[in-house]
């Protein structure tokens, strides 16, 4: 029997949702530009900008732990379809909303529904992709978003200029795109599943046909992409996962950890803009910065796989922390662009190897039955961390000066990489564990 059709050693069913996540992050750019949004055009002060912010990031705390249970009992093409459908509803309804407590509001709801995809996506991919191909997929899925992050500002940068209301808008269109493309996808995946039917009648009578092996490999991969709960099997146990997961210290430790990563990182999203334009920087000089990293990421990120391969996933993590951190140092002093633009390519390096690697260990980590659950309440720090990070980076920044909070920043990435590298024998013990039983 033939394989499964790949492209490039992956499968095909990776490579329709990769190219979904490459137009979603082109088109992600109303939350990096919020802020920003917030200070010149509503006219509210830093602590309140980073306070209304903080309400998207919070509101993904609900979308995360519900969106990966939920894609562990009802599918992740469910929740992938509803979420990015939704969100774009969302995105009108903002780009109509001029009071800054009512914005919150919104924003809280916004980031529930934006967020529900996201653990159902990274789930999807440790589904369809072979427990050895998974750095690799990881890897070139970071890759997809930050091409993304590297075009999305200088587009979002022109729509400013006209008006604010165009990248709520111009991001709305987007999403019902991606969206129609994702259904029409899955649709063609079903199809494919269903002919499996017929043609698993007919293999004993044509054992033979390469066409059957074909569609039966390929059957067989959607299947798995389906949990037990969406396939008519015996239905998932929300709960139980959920306690499975938290009771998890491999697991536990590294969520713990990088939610002390995350809150000092987004600060590139949050703090950041609220101090280059205290210091009479505005959107064009943003908007570079975050097109350097998205360049950076682009350019190096598949390279690195190579090099990735080499290593231990926790070197990996390790040597990334300590690299973001110089990163953020450099930015203690900085006060012209050339000096956070030379910030930005430090801890751009760093982030190389920490977004995709710390994925590919919680997919590895994650039990098959449960990893929407797993991939929920990891995703969960990013969420919380949005929400946190605008609250810390304009509350330091208002009280004791944006010096302060990239000392901060600095100190936190030390320490991660340091809890990491304590922590490893628990995780690559629990991994080991998974493999094997993968393999048998």
């Amino acid at each position: 029997m033939r394989k499964e059709r790949r492209i490039f050693g992956l499968p095909v069913l990776y490579w329709g949702l990769w190219l979904a996540i490459l137009f979603l992050w082109m088109g992600r750019f109303v939350i990096s530009f919020m802020s920003m949004y917030l200070v010149s055009d509503m006219h509210v002060d830093a602590g309140t900008a980073g306070t209304v912010v903080s309400m998207f990031g919070f509101g993904g705390i609900f979308g995360c732990l519900f969106g990966g249970a939920l894609s562990d009992r009802f599918g992740r093409q469910s929740m992938i379809i509803i979420g990015e459908s939704g969100a774009a509803v969302m995105l009108v309804l903002l780009s109509f909303i001029d009071d800054p407590t009512v914005m919150g509001a919104a924003l809280l709801i916004y980031g529930a529904i934006a967020s529900v995809p996201t653990p159902a996506i990274a789930a999807y991919i440790a589904d369809v992709v072979p427990l050895r191909d998974q750095k690799r997929a990881y890897t070139l899925q970071t890759w997809a978003v930050n091409f993304g992050y590297a075009t999305g500002p200088i587009i979002a940068n022109h729509l400013v200029k006209v008006s604010y209301s165009l990248m709520f808008y111009a991001e709305a269109a987007i999403l019902i795109g991606v969206t129609v493309m994702l259904v029409c996808f899955f649709r063609a995946m079903r199809r494919a599943a269903a002919v499996v039917v017929s043609a698993a009648t007919c293999a004993s009578t044509d054992a033979s046909s390469p066409d059957v092996a074909i569609i039966a490999a390929d059957a067989t991969v959607d299947a798995a992409a389906q949990p037990a709960g969406a396939t008519g099997g015996k239905p998932v146990s929300m709960i139980a996962n959920y306690r499975r997961a938290l009771t998890d210290w491999p697991l536990m430790s590294m969520v713990l950890l990088m939610f002390g990563y995350t809150i000092a990182y987004f600060q590139s999203t949050s703090g950041l803009p609220i101090a280059m334009t205290q210091l009479g920087m505005g959107t064009d000089e943003y908007s570079h910065l975050l097109t350097i990293n998205g360049g950076i990421m682009c350019l190096l990120q598949i390279p690195a796989i190579a090099l990735f391969n080499r290593m231990s996933n926790t070197r990996v993590l390790v040597l990334g922390m300590l690299v973001t951190a110089v990163g953020y140092a450099c930015q203690i002093h900085s006060g012209v662009f050339l000096a956070f633009a030379f910030s930005t390519v430090m801890w751009s390096l760093g982030e190389l190897g920490t977004f995709p690697i710390a994925a590919t260990t919680v997919a590895n980590l994650a039990p098959a039955d449960c990893r929407g659950t797993y991939q929920g309440v990891y995703n969960l720090v990013w969420s919380l961390s949005q929400g946190v990070a605008p609250l810390v980076g304009g509350w330091i920044i208002a009280g004791w000066g944006a010096q302060t909070l990239w000392t901060a920043c600095t100190a936190m990435f030390i320490l991660v990489a340091i809890g990491l590298y304590v922590t490893k024998g628990a995780r690559e013990r629990a991994v080991a564990r998974n493999l094997a039983a993968a393999m048998a």
